[in-house]
């Protein structure tokens, strides 16, 4: 046999061995009250998901091979569940359980790999080469491939990745299915633990389907939502409002252009969607005119912070309007009006308390105050983004009005997006601990939700 063949059975065998493994692998697991499916894939990462219909996905990416393992809730006795949570505290109950699971895993991987080595050979057997010795050689190749591939994953399997997972589904369920995961997965020891905690959440979901509540998530916390270029979007409204109402939000910190062209019109359109029953924020950009700015300060809940430092539950907060707000004029203005702009922000920080919270509409305006302010906030760009330089995490809240009139002149779809921040109280001062990243995206009506939690420092480990 010349190279060109080996490389040819090698290829066709892999193809092969992903398909059989994609279609094929799903395997019913009857566990207590529940009926779980597991399925393995082939993915760009390594994955865990678990889907709960209606209510949505949660993944991380818990390993390092390119496997996407799936568990699916299909199935649920609410009377035997009812029956079974008071036993998952004995521990002859819970050995049998793990003795269960066991063997359905054992019986799990047998399968995977048989099919590696079917779809191996089936890919080198149904391309014409039907001797026994490059079918056999396509078996083998593909057996070995995915045989490496889930040792692998076992030996770098890290549950520990649910810390930061990733949610997709329905927005009221987010809280619970993110909650649902890190309870019984990140906080829980035992697996008698873990499995009360699963089976009593999900027996008081499924108990009454309209009363999703969420799980004790990051404790203790003060949540402030992240909005920003709204354009008169009325959506993007609804949207913030379902947000604040879905993840009890304390506080929603705007970072300006709520309207597109600043004018009466839009001015009383947006106060009566902004009545929201938490305090809001409005630091102006340049598209918000001084009668929005105006019409805006006439609301009972929105604070408009055009330059100076609040007070806002215990949070600090920095920010300075956009120079652009100060006509209807909208256009960016030059270098030297932003730097100017960011002079003066410079000295509002240092003067009175620490700042906690930068909050400004253009970027430029707060760049200098990277690094001497824990966060940043601004908008401008309408795309998404999260960094972290030298100390200062600067959140782009994107448009959380998908780019307004703008998103209907884009080829590529604009999504609704916020992040929602999660500060832990210590001392009577307040730490970034998380932050969630929302988007939805209009065309699909798809929801997403992205954690991510913020490491502690070295000397609040160690204590």
């Amino acid at each position: 046999m010349q190279q060109k063949e080996y490389l040819k059975i090698a290829l066709l065998a892999v193809i092969g061995m992903i398909i059989f493994v994609s279609l094929f692998s799903s395997v019913v697991v009857p566990l207590s009250a529940l009926e779980l499916e597991l399925n393995l894939g082939i993915s760009h990462r390594g994955v865990t998901s678990l889907t709960v219909p209606p209510f949505g996905m949660v993944m991380a990416q818990t390993h390092l091979p390119p496997l996407n393992l799936q568990v699916t809730l299909n199935n649920i006795n609410l009377e035997m569940l009812q029956e079974a949570i008071p036993r998952f505290a004995q521990e002859e109950y819970i050995d049998q359980l793990q003795h269960q699971i066991r063997q359905f895993l054992y019986y799990f991987v047998l399968r995977v790999l048989a099919l590696g080595f079917l779809g191996g050979a089936a890919g080198v057997y149904l391309s014409g080469m039907r001797q026994i010795k490059p079918v056999l050689m396509g078996g083998s190749i593909g057996l070995v491939l995915i045989g490496i591939f889930i040792l692998a994953a076992i030996f770098s399997y890290n549950t520990m990745a649910f810390s930061n997972p990733e949610f997709e589904g329905v927005l009221s369920a987010a809280p619970w299915m993110v909650g649902l995961v890190e309870e019984s997965i990140i906080k829980v020891n035992t697996l008698g633990e873990q499995m009360e905690v699963m089976a009593t959440s999900i027996y008081n979901v499924f108990e009454k389907i309209d009363r999703i509540e969420p799980l004790g998530v990051i404790d203790g916390e003060l949540k402030v939502l992240h909005v920003s270029d709204i354009h008169n979007n009325p959506v993007g409204m609804k949207f913030t409002s379902q947000v604040i109402n879905t993840f009890d939000v304390d506080l929603v910190i705007d970072t300006g252009d709520v309207t597109d062209f600043g004018t009466p019109l839009e001015a009383d359109l947006i106060a009566d969607l902004v009545d929201f029953d938490v305090p809001y924020v409005f630091v102006p950009g340049n598209h918000d005119s001084p009668e929005v700015i105006s019409r805006m300060k006439e609301i009972d809940n929105v604070i408009v912070l055009e330059e100076g430092k609040i007070n806002m539950l215990g949070l600090v907060i920095a920010g300075i309007k956009d120079p652009s707000s100060r006509s209807v004029e909208m256009v960016v203005r030059e270098k030297e009006v932003l730097q100017d702009y960011a002079q003066r922000l410079e000295v509002v920080v240092e003067e009175g308390e620490p700042t906690d919270i930068v909050a400004v509409h253009h970027p430029a305006i707060s760049d200098g105050l990277i690094g001497s302010v824990p966060v940043i906030l601004n908008g401008h760009t309408h795309s998404l983004d999260v960094q972290d330089e030298q100390g200062t995490m600067l959140f782009n809240a994107g448009t959380t009005g998908a780019a307004g009139i703008r998103g209907f002149q884009t080829r590529k779809e604009v999504p609704y997006s916020v992040v929602l921040l999660h500060f832990a109280e210590e001392e009577e001062a307040h730490r970034l601990i998380a932050y969630d990243i929302i988007k939805v995206f209009q065309l699909h009506s798809g929801f997403s939700l992205e954690r991510v939690l913020l490491p502690q420092d070295v000397t609040e480990e160690e204590s």
